[in-house]
C-alpha cells in the first residue's frame, strides 16, 4: 500500500492541531497508521513533539506490564482450576477402588471422570487460546513501534501479508 496520508490529513484524523498536542491514545492512533503515513510525517513528529518518542515507549511499556499481569492471573487461575479438576478425579478414581460399588455406578464414575478429562481438556485449550492472543497483540504493537521507527529513518518496509502472518500463527498453535 503507498504512502497517502500527508501531515495535514494526520492532524485532521488525530484532531489535534499540530504534534506538540499528541497524547498518549493519539500516539496509538498514528502507530496503528503508520503503514498509510509518509515518512515526512513520522520526522515532523519528531521534530514538532520530541516526547513522542518517550510517550510510545511508556505506552509500549505500560502495555507490556498488563499482558504480563494477564498472563499471570491466567496462569494462577488456570492452575487453581486444573488442581480441582485433579482432586475431583483423584476423588472418583479412590471411588472406584472400593469394592462395595455396583457396576453401574462404576460407568457413572467412569463417564464423570471422562467429562472432567474433557474440562481439563478444554481448560488447557482456553489457556493456550489466550496466551496465543496476547503474543499476537504483542507482536501487533511491536511491529508497529518498528515500523515507526522505520518511518522515522525512511525505510521502506514490505511487511507480510495477513495470509502469512495467520499461516505463522497456526504453525505455533499446532506446536501448541
Amino acid at each position: 500500500m503507498a504512502r497517502t496520508i500527508d501531515e495535514a490529513k494526520v492532524l485532521r484524523m488525530l484532531d489535534i492541531p499540530d504534534f506538540r498536542h499528541l497524547s498518549k491514545e493519539k500516539a496509538v492512533q498514528l502507530v496503528s497508521m503508520l503503514d498509510r503515513v509518509d515518512p515526512s510525517v513520522a520526522k515532523a513528529v519528531i521534530e514538532q513533539y520530541p516526547q513522542f518518542a518517550k510517550i510510545v515507549l511508556e505506552t509500549f511499556t505500560s502495555w507490556k506490564e498488563s499482558v504480563a499481569k494477564a498472563l499471570e492471573e491466567n496462569g494462577k487461575i488456570s492452575h487453581e482450576t486444573m488442581a480441582a479438576v485433579s482432586a475431583a478425579i483423584n476423588h472418583f478414581g479412590a471411588l472406584l477402588a472400593r469394592e462395595d460399588i455396583s457396576e453401574n455406578e462404576r460407568a457413572q464414575i467412569a463417564d464423570r471422570m471422562i467429562e472432567l478429562a474433557k474440562l481439563a481438556h478444554d481448560i488447557d485449550k482456553s489457556n493456550k487460546d489466550f496466551i496465543l492472543k496476547a503474543l499476537g497483540i504483542a507482536g501487533g504493537v511491536v511491529i508497529s513501534v518498528g515500523v515507526m521507527a522505520a518511518a522515522v529513518l525512511g525505510v521502506n518496509i514490505k511487511l507480510p501479508s495477513g495470509n502469512t502472518v495467520r499461516n505463522i500463527a497456526g504453525g505455533v498453535k499446532d506446536a501448541i
